[in-house]
């Protein structure tokens, strides 16, 4: 689990939101070759969600669900105190990874980056509004992702899956799109 701050850097975990976009595609390359993820994810969630932003301040959750992602998924997510910030960021990286139209709040959105590619992303679409069955089906659905790759015929029955629409997405276009709609945050 792996925290984007709005501002600054936050305390040890994490990243401050325009450095982690500068760096992005070095942050993936850096946790496949030092083997702490196969796979990559985004928990996409709407500001006025109480029970999703608490579970994600949560420190037992946040430590639940990072020693389950452990080594096959590096899990990121933003952590910001104003709806601007989230619904920015949420809209411009939903559109990066080609999955605008797919995918609604809240949800998490996996994928593998690879020789600078972007690909095989899926999403996982979470349908509980109240705080225990957020934190199971989030629980659920990160456990779901790991079981089953890369056998994508196994299914979830809680969770809603959806495969993108796109076979590849290039680092540059996906840099240069979140870049042209991130910009007026900074």
């Amino acid at each position: 689990m792996i925290p984007i701050y709005e501002q600054g850097s936050g305390n040890g975990i994490g990243h401050g939101l325009d450095s982690f976009l500068n760096r992005f595609d070095c942050i993936c390359s850096e946790h496949r070759k030092e083997g702490r993820a196969k796979a990559f994810a985004f928990i996409f969630y709407d500001f006025t969600d109480k029970a999703i932003r608490h579970i994600l301040k949560n420190k037992g959750v946040f430590a639940k669900l990072d020693r389950l992602s452990g080594k096959e998924l590096s899990v990121f997510y933003l952590h910001a105190g104003t709806r601007h910030a989230i619904e920015t960021f949420n809209t411009n990286f939903l559109a990066a990874l080609g999955v605008e139209d797919r995918a609604s709040l809240p949800c998490v959105v996996f994928f593998r980056y690879e020789n600078d590619l972007i690909r095989d992303v899926e999403i996982a679409q979470l349908e509980s509004a109240d705080l225990i069955h957020g934190f199971k089906e989030l629980y659920e659905a990160i456990s779901s992702y790991i079981q089953r790759q890369p056998k994508p015929s196994i299914q979830s029955k809680a969770i809603v899956w959806l495969k993108s629409g796109t076979k590849f997405i290039g680092i540059e276009v996906f840099r240069a799109g979140l870049k042209k709609g991130l910009e007026f945050l900074f």
